[in-house]
């Protein structure tokens, strides 16, 4: 599947799903925690393999990112793993990262996903680990 076909199936998912888009990224928003999610290729060509950018931020700590995932206090990328031959298939993998989103509602939860590294790499600036007591 293409690029182009690829993000057209994610965005036709993330609706579905009732995802809404903000200033061009999908958004999950909880009570004390927000998530921003971004559809990333590692390059332009049919082959480049396809990643949910993800990030978390939270409202308390500062101002709301304009860049999306890039600009949160945790940075992850969320592989997209195995064959993407349909949009069934995409639809399957924002499923699955919607409902891993929904899981880390709030900052206690935030903390236990980041020491059980739920999110392997994520960057995690100062503040927030300072906050999640990490």
């Amino acid at each position: 599947m293409d690029p182009k076909a690829a993000r057209t199936a994610a965005a036709k998912a993330f609706k579905a799903r009732g995802v809404p888009l903000r200033k061009g990224h999908w958004r999950l928003a909880h009570n004390e925690l927000t998530w921003f999610v971004d559809l990333r290729s590692d390059g332009p060509g049919r082959d480049a393999a396809l990643r949910f950018e993800v990030g978390a931020w939270l409202p308390a700590l500062t101002t709301e990112p304009e860049g999306g995932a890039i600009d949160c206090s945790l940075l992850a990328d969320v592989p997209l793993d195995g064959s993407l031959d349909s949009p069934g298939d995409v639809a399957a993998r924002v499923d699955a990262v919607v409902d891993r989103l929904q899981a880390i509602s709030d900052p206690a939860a935030l903390a236990d996903a980041v020491r059980s590294d739920a999110f392997p790499g994520a960057h995690v600036d100062r503040v927030l680990r300072e906050h999640l007591g990490l």
